[in-house]
């Protein structure tokens, strides 16, 4: 048994990248979501350990948690070039960057490298920014341009949840609402010392974050030029 529980254990620290289909969020609110979770507890609203504030915090821990492991949540940034400038503030609460692009000022598109900081100022100048990084919340793009008309870059960003209410609709798109419910149950089952239940209901949760993750694969990473 206990070997059993170990293996469950481990399984939690394994990184899965599950990846996002439809971006239309769950008509399903925070107070549904709490009711679906405590059918598995079999408690009510009044419980020490169980009650509604309680499974809320945890409902929107769980929001910051899946979105990191699933990044379902895409957004984009523009950010409008300045001559001679490498590096920008991001401005949308995000969780991770996940490619940039660079926009001529006749509208074309390319897509940037990823990069680093300390190769600033020591690759090819092409006349236009080739690579990018993301560090302690700004966007470098580089080589920097030094001309600028309306040249911009493009941020690809997951986006991370912001907390919601109990009577709120979950942000996230609605093939999560089930796992989410999981997240939930597992915590409630942690809070209690219960830990072979809140073990299983995490592997259950992790199960379907890789169902999700076979549903929605990337498309194959293109050759550079």
């Amino acid at each position: 048994m206990l070997k059993k529980i170990s293996i469950i254990i481990i399984a939690l620290f394994i990184t899965v990248s599950a990846f996002a289909g439809s971006q239309q969020t769950s008509s399903t609110t925070a107070e549904t979501i709490i009711e679906n979770a405590r059918s598995y507890l079999s408690g009510t609203g009044s419980d020490v350990f169980w009650n509604d504030e309680r499974l809320l915090r945890w409902l929107n821990d769980g929001l910051v948690d899946l979105v990191s492991r699933s990044h379902c949540l895409e957004n984009t940034e523009d950010i409008s070039l300045i001559a001679n400038q490498t590096e920008y503030a991001i401005t949308s609460t995000y969780i991770v960057v996940k490619a940039v692009h660079y926009v001529s000022a006749t509208g074309v598109s390319k897509a940037l490298i990823r990069g680093a900081p300390e190769s600033v100022g020591l690759v090819s100048n092409i006349g236009e920014p080739a690579y990018w990084y993301d560090w302690a919340g700004k966007l470098g793009a580089y080589p920097a341009l030094t001309g600028v008309t309306t040249e911009k870059i493009t941020v690809y960003l997951v986006t991370r949840p912001e907390a919601i209410i109990i009577s709120a609709s979950i942000p996230i798109p609605a093939i999560y609402d089930k796992a989410l419910v999981m997240y939930v149950v597992a915590q409630a089952w942690a809070k209690s010392n219960q830990m072979e239940k809140s073990a299983k209901i995490m592997a259950l949760y992790q199960a379907e974050l890789d169902r999700s993750r076979q549903d929605f694969l990337t498309m194959p990473k293109e050759p550079t030029q």
